[in-house]
C-alpha cells in the first residue's frame, strides 16, 4: 500500500494482513556528494516502489525521510507512531549506515549510478536489488 488517500482508507481495516511498514531514508549531502546523494535517493525510491507493487496489500510504503546527517529523532518518533497505529514490522530502507535506531530492521540497498548506465542495465540492477530486499522482508516476517 502507498501513503495515499485511497490506500490509507483500507489500511486500518486490514491491519491483520498489513503489518509491515517500509520507511525510505536518504541522506542528502548538498556540498560534496550531491550526485551520489541523488543516485542513492533514486535507487531507494525505485526499490521501495517496485517492492510495494510486489507485496501490494501486505505492506505500507511510507513517505521518504530526507536528512542531511541522519538525525534519527524524527525517524524514531515516526516509527513509534506506526507501531501505535498497529504496524508490527518496521523496515528502514536506506543506502547509508544509520545508527541509534534500536530494534528496527534496517536494509541497506546498494547505490546504483543512474546517470552512467543504459536503461536495460539500470532495470536489471534495480530488479536484483528488489529481489534481495523482498528476501529480507520475507525473513523478517518469518522471525515472528
Amino acid at each position: 500500500m502507498l501513503f495515499n488517500h485511497a490506500d490509507l482508507k483500507d489500511l486500518k481495516n486490514n491491519l491483520e494482513y498489513i503489518d509491515t511498514a517500509i520507511i525510505p531514508v536518504s541522506n542528502i549531502d548538498m556540498t560534496n556528494q550531491l550526485i551520489t546523494s541523488c543516485d542513492q535517493s533514486e535507487t531507494i525510491q525505485l526499490v521501495g516502489m517496485l517492492t510495494e507493487k510486489q507485496f501490494k496489500g501486505r505492506l505500507l510504503l511510507t513517505p521518504a525521510f530526507f536528512t542531511s546527517d541522519f538525525h534519527t529523532k524524527h525517524i524514531q518518533s515516526f516509527i513509534q507512531s506506526l507501531k501505535e497505529y498497529g504496524l508490527t514490522n518496521i523496515i528502514i530502507l536506506t543506502s547509508d549506515k544509520i545508527e541509534n535506531i534500536e530494534t528496527e530492521e534496517i536494509y541497506t540497498v546498494n547505490t546504483i549510478p543512474m546517470a552512467d548506465l543504459d536503461e536495460e542495465m539500470k532495470r536489471t540492477l534495480i530488479e536484483d536489488e528488489v529481489k534481495n530486499f523482498m528476501k529480507f522482508i520475507i525473513k523478517t516476517w518469518n522471525k515472528k
